[in-house]
């Protein structure tokens, strides 16, 4: 028998779980509003309609809430991602990467609380939280280097550092987004996901070449 207790058909685990889902939606609304460092736990809790008694409940400190904030858009970006290249051949790397761009410039452009936290929010914030953007961006940069393995042969001939080179081109795109975003997405996405095919293009050239 499961002895768990319940309220309203919800386990307690299940009803935890729902108040951190509100407040990572409620951080999301906030930080888009007034960016991280002019939210407060007390607003936070205020746009999710929790007590404070909630927040310490599933989150140490405002910090530790960004950082969630920001897994959990990388989550999201990361799971769009794969839906929209799973069924491309792997040998077509031009579209592979047009439809990479795409789907995460159009996730940018639709949800603009999660592009804040994503590319303007996360640095700077103290060094704990620096370390987890950039274990992502190597994350991305290795993925890089599994879907260019042409380029990567090259650039390893050359004596380059992969990780740099993978950082680099990733550097390109995230840079590009955040122009962007902070632009107002006042270009049409394709313009933006030409600006990187273009840099990726040209790199890819480079290093296929002879």
């Amino acid at each position: 028998m499961d002895r768990r207790r319940t309220y309203k058909g919800a386990s307690n685990e299940e009803r935890r779980a729902e108040r951190r889902q509100k407040l990572l939606d409620a951080a999301m609304k906030v930080y888009g509003a007034v960016g991280y460092h002019g939210a407060t736990v007390k607003a936070i809790c205020a746009e999710a309609g929790l007590t404070e008694r909630y927040f310490y409940e599933s989150f140490e400190n405002g910090e530790a809430l960004l950082a969630a904030a920001y897994l959990a858009v990388m989550e999201q970006l990361t799971g769009e991602i794969t839906a929209a290249i799973t069924a491309l051949p792997r040998h077509d790397m031009a579209t592979v990467a047009r439809t990479t761009l795409t789907t995460y410039y159009a996730l940018l452009r639709d949800n603009p609380n999660e592009a804040r936290v994503f590319l303007v929010e996360i640095l700077g914030v103290s060094p704990a939280v620096d370390r987890i953007y950039w274990d992502t961006i190597r994350a991305a940069s290795f993925a890089v280097l599994r879907f260019a393995p042409d380029a990567t042969e090259k650039a390893r001939d050359l004596g380059l550092d992969l990780e740099l080179f993978a950082d680099g081109l990733v550097g390109a795109v995230v840079q590009i987004a955040l122009g962007w975003v902070r632009s107002g997405y006042a270009a049409p996405i394709e313009t933006a996901v030409e600006t990187a095919m273009a840099i990726l293009g040209a790199v890819n050239r480079q290093f296929t070449a002879g």
